[in-house]
């Protein structure tokens, strides 16, 4: 199940996020998991982080097993390609948009 944690804005994310939240989602429900959404454009991020411009999105990975965090960041990364960077942090899955080439090329 989608869940956005309480505080979390989504308004102003651009549509690729909405993307990504949906293609982690499945990658949750294919776990077992519940994905929860647990930073968007607001919080305290580091300067200049795509955060501030709706580019990227954080997720709980606290209720999924450690040594299966890996895999599941795999298959975040499989699913949205690599226009998107994926890494897991300590303490989250941190997803952004980040074209290397242009938009409309």
């Amino acid at each position: 199940m989608l869940r956005i944690k309480s505080g979390v804005r989504i308004g102003g994310l651009r549509p690729e996020m909405l993307f990504a939240i949906v293609a982690v989602n499945e990658v949750c429900r294919d776990a077992g998991v519940d994905c929860v959404v647990t930073s968007a454009s607001e919080g305290t991020h580091n300067e200049g982080s795509l955060h501030f411009v709706g580019q990227a999105v954080d997720f709980r990975t606290r209720d999924m097993a450690e040594p299966l965090r890996g895999l599941f960041a795999d298959n975040v990364q499989g699913r949205l390609g690599y226009d998107y960077d994926v890494v897991l942090e300590k303490t989250h899955l941190h997803v952004e948009f980040q074209p290397t080439r242009g938009i409309n090329s």
